[in-house]
């Protein structure tokens, strides 16, 4: 069976499996919690916003990529016109092979996403501004269930003179935020892109062992379960196209350090020098 069918055949399956749990319905086996870091907050200084998800213990939920038999988290956040929000922060997901070469990216127990955003300047002091909150997520166990579940944060402007007060989570969301995915940058010294027909193959000079997370924006790769791990540190990524290839999501570069995690979305013109036009 080709890729393309294999995949298409994984997906009815889940149509089917959706068709019999039903529309989503309100959170059984997710809950969703919020704060921010500080209480209150300067105009014209950014803030973030910290989105606890949890989930229940044997179950299971999608990273906001690639996934064969599942799709992602949706979080959909409503604030005032005076606050400027930025993408997302996700946490570097789980790989779940599963039977049948199913291949999944998940999230289990407890996650954070957080999102970084700005006041505005022209914002005054005493204004409280809502965090509105909205997950949609496909939870499994043995069956695949679409639930929702909200929360709602806030914040309060106060005046330059003042100091802002830190939150409960103050600290956990500091440590979070300052060990986030680092952009990826292919002219590092540390790596090496090449872009081979096919295929580009990503080497980290000290790795003992890389893993890639696609997202959505990627383009489609012909052998996902080899693509997307490897026990060295070069990873060759094998895509179903030759033309206008992106290699867009998360990587993890595990290191005698511990792991780092990168996001990535580059193409072959970011890496002219190390380009190979032939294998």
């Amino acid at each position: 069976m080709s890729i393309y069918a294999n995949q298409l055949s994984k997906r009815i399956l889940l149509v089917i499996g959706l068709f019999f749990v039903g529309q989503a319905g309100a959170a059984e086996h997710i809950n969703v919690a919020a704060t921010t870091e500080f209480a209150d907050i300067h105009p014209g200084e950014p803030g973030i916003l910290a989105i606890t998800i949890e989930i229940d213990a044997d179950w299971h939920t999608y990273w906001p990529g690639v996934s064969d038999s599942g799709y992602g988290l949706d979080l959909d956040i409503h604030a005032s016109p005076a606050i400027t929000l930025e993408d997302p922060i996700w946490p570097t997901p789980t790989r779940y092979l599963q039977p049948g070469s199913i291949l999944d990216f998940i999230y289990e127990d407890t996650i954070v996403v957080l999102v970084p955003f700005m006041v505005n300047d022209d914002a005054h002091p005493g204004e409280v501004f809502n965090f509105d909150i909205e997950l949609d997520a496909l939870v499994c166990e043995e069956v695949c269930i679409p639930e929702t579940s909200s929360a709602v944060a806030s914040i309060e402007v106060i005046d330059s003179q003042t100091t802002p007060t830190p939150s409960a989570s103050s600290k956990a969301i500091r440590k979070a935020f300052d060990a986030r995915p680092i952009p990826f940058d292919a002219q590092a010294d540390h790596v090496r892109v090449q872009w081979i027909a096919d295929r580009a193959a990503i080497m980290f000079r000290e790795a003992t062992k890389i893993e890639f997370f696609p997202a959505t924006t990627c383009t489609q790769l012909a052998e996902p379960i080899t693509s997307t791990t490897i026990d060295t540190n070069r990873l060759i990524i094998k895509f179903a196209s030759t033309e206008d290839k992106v290699l867009a999501g998360r990587i993890r570069s595990h290191e005698p350090g511990g792991p780092i995690d990168y996001d990535i979305h580059i193409t072959p013109a970011d890496s002219p020098q190390k380009r190979r036009t032939t294998p």
